[in-house]
């Protein structure tokens, strides 16, 4: 499982690629939070020869969505082109699939939508978990069946889990074997984090500090 950064904040960013993630994903309502322009965050992260890097288009009509895919086309071929899944969206995935764009289909909650998306050329699904299980389903054995789904009949898409939302969520995600997972940072963050790990790393501190301060007084006994 790959980690895909899902944040507008740029310094959040910054820092995990820095850390080896290699990809990048965010929403409108990411945007407008951290007080981006769309196009010029686009513009700057597809110069980071970023492996995926998504751009939302969010136009009421085909037409408008058209436009604005050749708008993030001409900024640079390889950028994804995220569409939120509805008549309107498949229309325009496979409208795009078939000028040679790569496509994100997002906003997926069963595997009907998941098949539509797939028929249409997605390259990319995003099924969502934590929103799936707020209203009582189960976000996790979607997304499971979603990756058996695929891997079963040799699909081409990738499979991007969002909408994860704690660490058993992430756990279960990486045991399944999952493409990606759109993660939010600060629960990138929490994951790198166990008590175990801490207090190892200061243990092997200690020992290497006692180790050098014997050899440092056997070396003066040696004088």
């Amino acid at each position: 499982m790959r980690y895909i950064i899902d944040t507008a904040n740029r310094e959040q960013i910054d820092e995990v690629l820095e850390m080896g993630i290699d990809g990048v994903t965010a929403n409108p309502t990411m945007y407008y939070t951290n007080q981006e322009a769309f196009y010029p965050f686009i513009e700057h992260y597809a110069k980071k020869n970023l492996s995926f890097l998504s751009a939302e288009v969010m136009g009421s009509s085909i037409t408008e969505m058209l436009e604005q895919a050749k708008k993030i086309r001409a900024i640079h071929s390889n950028i994804v082109i995220k569409i939120n899944f509805s008549k309107e969206g498949l229309k325009v995935c496979s409208l795009l699939h078939k000028q040679g764009y790569r496509c994100a289909m997002t906003l997926l909650f069963t595997l009907p939508q998941v098949c539509a998306a797939l028929q249409a050329g997605a390259d990319y699904i995003f099924p969502f978990i934590g929103r799936n299980d707020e209203i009582g389903a189960d976000g996790l054995s979607f997304v499971k069946n979603v990756q058996h789904m695929i891997n079963q009949k040799a699909y081409s898409a990738k499979v991007v889990a969002a909408s994860i939302k704690n660490l058993h969520q992430l756990e279960e995600l990486a045991a399944m074997g999952v493409d990606y997972a759109a993660i939010p940072y600060a629960l990138y963050m929490k994951s790198l984090q166990h008590s175990l790990t801490t207090s190892g790393a200061e243990k092997f501190r200690l020992g290497k500090a006692k180790k050098t301060a014997v050899s440092i007084m056997t070396k003066w006994y040696q004088l």
